[in-house]
């Protein structure tokens, strides 16, 4: 899906139709569908497919009026923000540059250097005609289609799986630092920048500080998939008369759409190239799993396979393991995960604090969503953007002051809790005192602590504590924390030590809740989703976008500046608050979705009654009921077949005994005798089989009608069978069947099966004229 952003005179005056929607979606690549603001040169032709769901309301935007008025009246002209001076451009030393987002992925990573190859390899649509009327070459012509070398700039970093990728990898791909670019040295060379590309990006604040490249380009070329999102390059770039081309299209990953203008392109990739467009592929449809995922992507990666993708780079670049940071982390999550259950939906927070930025919490995120029961999980970390993010792995020394009542807060104090504090005040005269008071609560404390019972905390027992405290950890923080409590360094720590290092933290405590001036630091929020139909409707990137984070609909990310890192909890708290009343979709009651009315069998059906049901209405499972329509027992057609087999095997019996007594008796010459009415009708009987209520499953489970999706298919899943009897609440009273097909229109697998709302489920009594009919009717299906 394309849009373009110009202001342009010549393409105000220009008969511009709105854009078509077609399968070819990469911008600025000359099959394209591109409309910018040079409205005389021919990007290319349509497919004939067209994607109207897909389709962005295009207008041709006409010459903005830039007049102000000043504050003494009058009216002048507002002067257009200028670039940065620049030299003339060279065309023989021009180039071109692709940016990441920051914290680079393997999409936008695979797109930039897909796109990179696109821009700086020759091929049919590159050479495409470059005159105007006069013969001349157009110079936008020559922006647009002539290939130049193409650089690749992370602007801030890479996730760790993608650095670990890059360390192996990097001098097989066109990257260069942004550093290198933005020396003084450099920024005359930004003169010769003809295209500046944006992959999986489309603002600013996505680019970070290599949104200064934007001054100096001369074309700007946005290429994404994130279609609900609204770029603020596009603005800039119409105000300072920029040429921007913006590219969107419906897929599961931007490299899905680089790939297939490779493919189209007929331009040759390495195994490396390959491989790193299938990661992207991978990475951002969940190989394949996403519900945003399509038919495309699947394509793109097979042919990313037929040039060379190496699978075992793949397998071991997508699924890496944690670091000791991560694992370290992830422990701490799951100690400290606090989960909500509603309407069905467990969705799960945890708030952690460290000392540094720590890499790979998204990885973290995605196990701890995986391990746990949870289909929403939010995991927030507030850290101070001042303190090395090497702190994590060494932390503070020993000097720092700040560290022992950072420690204390978790160790000592958060674990001392009102009940603790009955149960010292209810100890006579230590009411009285409440320095007494605070002592037993210490030795109360030391005592847990003391796991072993020695009298003293030795450095494992200190761990344990920070541990089960919620504290993230490494060796150097116990090292540190214990070398402040042992003042007198014989390996070990008394009680009168503890209470001394408890004071001290004490006092530092008070002191800084004294301290009116907050203290600042920044939240880091990431988002993961299960897929299932209760949870279609969450979408992570709209909720963090009022923090200018996003991402996908299942899984984002957002970064927040907080004045006070006590206000995390409670942006976290409106998060899942916002979450659960705007996104949470209310699961239906069985009795809106199963169906109804539904046949019955009675306890005293034979095997060959029963059958014909079957097959006459094609069903494979029956409630029975007792005269008052409460559900007894349930029959399906495996009792059936069993129980017709078993009728079988008897009247083959019957039969062979009844031929052997009439061999016997000719020959003793005996006359054999006629069955007198009574035997025929016993015999009549027989052949019908045995009543339904000796063989049909007895004590079966019901389900009432007021119960959720979740639990039914619960109940399905532990009782191992296809349909469920449901009954009115409180009662044994049939009301329809729910089976695994009604639980499949509800998740709306599969677009064939048609999806019933409230499935004519009606009360008993607005049902009982039907049943009432049945009922007569019933003697005319059977034929004895």
């Amino acid at each position: 899906m394309n849009k373009n952003s110009s202001s342009s005179q010549e393409a105000a005056d220009a008969k511009i139709q709105e854009p078509k929607i077609g399968s070819k979606q990469i911008g600025s690549l000359s099959d394209a569908y591109i409309y910018n603001n040079n409205v005389d040169i021919a990007v290319g032709e349509t497919s004939g497919q067209v994607l109207v769901e897909d389709k962005i309301n295009y207008k041709a935007k006409k010459n903005v009026d830039t007049t102000t008025v000043s504050k003494d009246g009058s009216k002048k002209k507002k002067e257009k923000q200028e670039k940065p001076q620049q030299s003339s451009f060279d065309k023989k030393n021009a180039f071109n540059i692709v940016l990441t987002h920051c914290t680079a992925d393997f999409d936008t990573l695979a797109s930039a250097v897909g796109l990179a190859k696109l821009w700086s390899t020759p091929h049919t649509e590159n050479r495409a005609e470059t005159c105007d009327g006069n013969g001349k070459e157009d110079d936008i012509d020559f922006d647009n289609t002539t290939p130049l070398p193409t650089y690749v700039v992370l602007p801030r970093g890479a996730h760790p799986s993608v650095q670990r990728f890059l360390s192996l990898h990097e001098h097989l791909f066109p990257i260069r630092s942004l550093k290198s670019l933005t020396e003084k040295t450099s920024l005359q060379q930004l003169s010769n920048l003809n295209r500046l590309g944006l992959v999986d990006a489309q603002r600013k604040d996505r680019i970070g500080p290599a949104d200064v490249l934007l001054e100096y380009a001369k074309h700007v070329v946005i290429v994404d998939h994130h279609i609900d999102n609204e770029s603020d390059i596009i603005r800039m770039t119409e105000e300072r008369n920029i040429r921007s081309d913006y590219v969107l299209d419906k897929v599961g990953a931007v490299s899905t759409m680089i790939a297939e203008r490779l493919k189209t392109a007929r331009i040759a990739i390495s195994q490396a190239e390959a491989t790193l467009l299938a990661l992207g592929i991978h990475g951002d449809t969940g190989s394949l799993c996403y519900d945003s995922t399509t038919a495309r992507d699947a394509m793109a990666l097979s042919y990313c396979l037929e040039n060379g993708a190496s699978q075992a780079a793949i397998a071991e670049n997508m699924q890496p393991s944690l670091s000791s940071e991560q694992q370290q982390v992830l422990t701490q999550v799951m100690l400290n995960t606090n989960s909500t259950k509603v309407d069905g939906v467990t969705v799960s927070t945890v708030l952690l604090s460290t000392d540094g930025f720590i890499n790979g919490l998204a990885a973290v995120t995605q196990d701890a969503l995986d391990l746990s029961s949870s289909d929403v999980y939010l995991l927030a970390v507030v850290y101070d953007p001042k303190s090395n993010p090497s702190k994590f792995k060494k932390s503070k020394s020993a000097s720092d002051p700040n560290l022992g009542s950072k420690v204390k807060a978790s160790l000592i104090s958060s674990k001392l809790n009102s009940h603790e504090m009955k149960q010292s005040n209810g100890e006579g005269s230590i009411n009285s005192n409440k320095e007494n008071i605070r002592r037993v609560r210490l030795r109360a404390a030391f005592n847990r602590k003391d796991i072993d019972g020695s009298g003293f905390l030795e450095r494992n027992e200190i761990a344990t504590a920070l541990l089960s405290s919620g504290i993230v950890t490494s060796q150097d923080t116990i090292d540190v924390v214990f070398d402040a409590m042992d003042t007198d360094g014989d390996g070990k720590v008394d009680f009168d030590e503890f209470a001394s290092f408890a004071e001290k933290a004490e006092a530092q405590q008070k002191k800084r809740e004294l301290d009116k001036e907050k203290k600042a630091s920044t939240m880091i929020v990431i988002g993961r989703v299960k897929a299932g139909i209760s949870v279609e409707a969450v979408n992570l990137n709209e909720l963090f976008r009022q923090f200018g984070g996003g991402g996908h609909a299942k899984a984002a990310s957002m970064t927040v500046r907080l004045s006070d890192e006590s206000d995390a909890s409670g942006i976290l708290q409106n998060l899942v608050d916002e979450l659960i009343s705007t996104s949470l979709l209310k699961q239906p009651p069985v009795c809106d979705f199963m169906t109804a009315p539904v046949m019955s069998a009675t306890p005293d059906m034979t095997e060959q009654q029963v059958d014909y049901m079957f097959k006459r209405y094609d069903i494979r499972a029956l409630p029975v009921v007792d005269d008052d329509n409460n559900v007894i027992g349930l029959v399906t057609s495996k009792e059936v077949a069993s129980a017709k087999q078993r009728l079988m095997n008897k009247q083959e019996k019957q039969a062979k005994q009844k031929a052997k007594r009439e061999e016997e008796a000719r020959k003793r010459g005996e006359e054999i005798p006629e069955m007198t009415d009574k035997e025929k009708a016993i015999m009549k009987k027989r052949k019908l089989g045995s009543a339904l209520k000796g063989w049909m499953l007895q004590h079966v489970t019901v389900c009432e009608g007021s119960k959720k999706l979740n639990d039914v298919e619960s109940m399905l899943l532990e009782n191992e069978i296809g349909c469920i009897p449901v009954v009115a609440d409180g009662t044994m009273q049939l009301i329809g069947m729910v089976t695994r097909t009604d639980l499949l229109r509800q998740h709306r697998y599969y677009s064939s099966l048609h999806y019933n709302n409230k499935a004519f489920s009606d009360s008993i009594a607005a049902r009982k004229p039907i049943i009432e009919l049945r009922k007569r009717l019933k003697k005319f299906d059977i034929e004895e």
